[in-house]
């Protein structure tokens, strides 16, 4: 469930939370390979897509098209160089909120409501041809299908790689070596971004929890930043690996994922009060050597190659630039 604890209640954890929901609520259908694509015979307009509620003859070459999901689907095509017509928004605090992108980058996209409750009204106004559902909103797939060729993407609940789902998307609207460009200049970064650490975190073992509104949360190997550590090569605490889901735990047990570095995930302006008086916290290893660190939802709840690359940007802050921790006071 990318990271959407967050998306359904605040920042970073909707993605959590969405992903928790999902795994509940669906059994594992992997998406269909490229290979399932194929041309109708009765039209040259149009090519079939097959994913799990069907089949879906959509656009070659789709103008107008509807992104209802944003970490996923809305960086996806806007990394493709895609500007859609409309998208849904998550809805924090009364406010439009794209967690991992820059306001300017959704400029001028119209808001179709929010990601759990997309309005059929405004999607039908924007004369789609092409609208593109995660599959945590597949029970809208039957109404949305009435409006516009609509193809349901299984991203979350099969836990698909960042890297997977984003070629994926670029088949669906042709445009694949465009995607090869964007992950290749991904690799690029990553391999700056090893010559720039160099040899300093070998032997050193990283973390990752999320506290929010009292509850500290797991998030498996699958999680996005961890694909991204992966991708660096950092060393994950072996813990991520042995378990397959998201759960709550309690600070209790907060020790069973300490490292020589963690990144505790939450806004830090309501959580360090809390946090950096905590005694269970001040005793973690990495908190009494200041490699601990509060880090930002906005940045750590990505599913996408621009918030892939926008979490390098906030991840060197504190690997490279060694950025002094002013949450916690090293001992």
């Amino acid at each position: 469930m990318r990271n959407q604890l967050y998306r359904l209640s605040q920042p970073l954890l909707l993605v959590a939370l969405t992903f928790l929901l999902v795994t509940a609520c669906y059994q594992p259908i992997m998406q269909k390979p490229a290979t399932s694509t194929r041309r109708l015979e009765t039209s040259s307009e149009c090519r079939v897509i097959q994913h799990r509620l069907g089949e879906t003859c959509i656009p070659w070459k789709p103008q107008r098209i509807i992104a209802l999901d944003v970490p996923a689907i809305l960086d996806s095509l806007l990394a493709l160089g895609i500007k859609p017509v409309g998208t849904t928004v998550d809805d924090w605090g009364g406010g439009r909120y794209f967690p991992a992108l820059r306001p300017e980058m959704v400029a001028g996209i119209e808001s179709v409501g929010a990601e759990a409750t997309p309005s059929l009204e405004k999607i039908l106004k924007l004369k789609s041809d092409l609208i593109l559902l995660p599959e945590y909103l597949a029970q809208n797939y039957k109404q949305l299908s009435n409006i516009a060729p609509t193809v349901v993407l299984d991203i979350f609940n099969v836990k698909a790689p960042i890297k997977e789902t984003f070629r994926y998307i670029a088949q669906l609207v042709g445009q694949e070596k465009k995607a090869a460009e964007v992950l290749d200049q991904y690799q690029k970064r990553i391999e700056e971004f090893q010559s720039l650490l160099g040899d300093r975190l070998e032997g050193l073992e990283v973390s990752v929890v999320t506290y929010y509104d009292g509850n500290f949360w797991f998030e498996p190997s699958q999680a996005p930043y961890f694909q991204v550590f992966q991708d660096i090569g950092l060393s994950i605490k072996p813990v991520f690996f042995e378990k397959k889901e998201y759960f709550i735990f309690s600070i209790e047990v907060i020790d069973q994922y300490d490292a020589d570095i963690l990144f505790i995930i939450d806004n830090p302006s309501t959580a360090v009060e809390y946090l950096s008086q905590e005694p269970l916290i001040l005793s973690l290893k990495a908190v009494r050597k200041g490699k601990a660190y509060i880090v930002d939802p906005n940045m750590w709840s990505f599913y996408g190659p621009i918030g892939m690359n926008l979490f390098l940007d906030d991840l060197s802050k504190y690997l490279l630039e060694d950025k002094q921790n002013p949450y916690f006071k090293e001992s």
